[in-house]
């Protein structure tokens, strides 16, 4: 074999390795955004989830805010019950808009900057939703013992009012402060707890590929 045979063999050898690196190249970002896809699509139907126990709030909301409109105490419980169910759709639809604005053909910085944003606006709806809760479900709880048993507990147990409404302060209260001491030792760091599994993958994919690509 003369030297130019040895220099075209040598050539197409280097072309072949050249196309299988870019295509094992091509397979593992197609395999780590395909995780990526799949993670936000979890989150995807649990948002949607999310919107329809917003739709039944706010539907029994107006329902009862109807039936108790003479009733300043019972109105008022109707109208948190209908306002966190606003709030729970809306929280809803963002999160579903900013899946659904995600473009996988982007540059991965591009696609993992969408995905923070995304996971910050579910911790925010966290808050936003989660705290409520201490209060809420005295609100529903009232409300079901007069739609159910004909018993206003405004009325008929006054007490066990301004007991679950103290407890629901302290636990507001505590839990405000148990977060703003976790999220001050974590200085600014995501948390897992905070974030949901199939967001957790999305952003874990797309690490592997930003780590892939500065090597």
């Amino acid at each position: 074999m003369d030297i130019d045979e040895l220099k075209s063999a040598w050539q197409t050898l280097d072309r072949h390795v050249q196309q299988q690196s870019t295509l094992n190249l091509h397979l593992f970002l197609e395999r780590k955004l395909d995780k990526a896809r799949s993670g936000l699509r979890r989150l995807y139907w649990g948002k949607i989830v999310q919107i329809l126990f917003g739709d039944a709030l706010i539907y029994f909301g107006i329902m009862a805010a109807i039936r108790h409109r003479d009733v300043p105490h019972l109105l008022a419980c109707s109208l948190f019950m209908l306002a966190y169910g606003l709030l729970t759709v809306v929280f809803g639809g963002v999160s579903l808009g900013r899946i659904a604005g995600i473009d996988y053909t982007a540059p991965v910085a591009e696609i993992s900057k969408r995905v923070d944003t995304l996971r910050r606006t579910h911790v925010l709806a966290n808050w936003c939703l989660g705290l409520p809760w201490w209060f809420l479900w005295i609100a529903i709880f009232v409300l079901e013992m007069k739609a159910n048993v004909g018993v206003d507990l405004f009325v008929a147990a006054p007490a066990f009012i301004g007991i679950t409404g103290a407890i629901g302060v302290i636990g507001f209260a505590a839990t405000v402060w148990y977060f703003r001491r976790r999220n001050a030792r974590l200085a600014g760091q995501a948390d897992d707890a905070d974030t949901p599994r199939g967001l957790r993958d999305a952003s874990n994919a797309l690490d592997e590929i930003a780590r892939f690509e500065q090597h």
